[in-house]
């Protein structure tokens, strides 16, 4: 019952996704279904207006972190300036421009049983472990997704000790 892994990893592989821009991560339907959003690089062209729509349907089990629990080392000792390594919201964030550092590094498929897939993400800030029985990629236009960051407004942002000020 379980779809062949080679070729869900060749699929996932097949969107060259190495390093894109994430739009968006969505769980819905009560957490029945978790969209990841992947904006499409062409070689030669850079961004497109498209982006990877891939959901994960029927999940038994969806589990992330994010870079608001994790450490960071700042300044010039490694040693002595840990500090929590990021102390901003994101919905803040995105009207700023640091979505940029959301970008996709790998993506690992492997059966978790026979009718169960299990997938591994990791992006620059977050990792996600998805327990599920199907998967859907497509291609779909940016402009007519609903993202978050779409309806926040802009503002003008300065930091100060590795955290935003913003200013009205």
């Amino acid at each position: 019952m379980n779809k062949n892994i080679n070729k869900i990893q060749e699929a996932l592989d097949n969107t060259e996704y190495w390093d894109a821009q994430l739009l968006d991560f969505k769980i819905q339907y009560l957490g029945d279904e978790a969209r990841l959003y992947i904006q499409q690089y062409r070689p030669g062209y850079g961004e497109t207006d498209y982006c990877y729509e891939i959901t994960f349907l029927r999940c038994y089990k969806v589990a992330y972190d994010t870079d608001a629990g994790w450490l960071a080392y700042r300044g010039p000792s490694r040693y002595n300036n840990q500090v929590i390594a990021r102390e901003y919201n994101i919905k803040d964030a995105t009207s700023f421009g640091m979505l940029l550092g959301y970008a996709a590094q790998d993506i690992k498929v492997s059966e978790y049983n026979y009718f169960l897939n299990s997938y591994h993400i990791v992006v620059a800030n977050m990792t996600i472990d998805i327990i599920c029985q199907d998967i859907d990629i497509k291609l779909v236009p940016i402009a007519e997704q609903n993202f978050f960051w779409k309806h926040i407004q802009s503002k003008r942002v300065k930091f100060e000790n590795w955290k935003p000020i913003i200013e009205e």
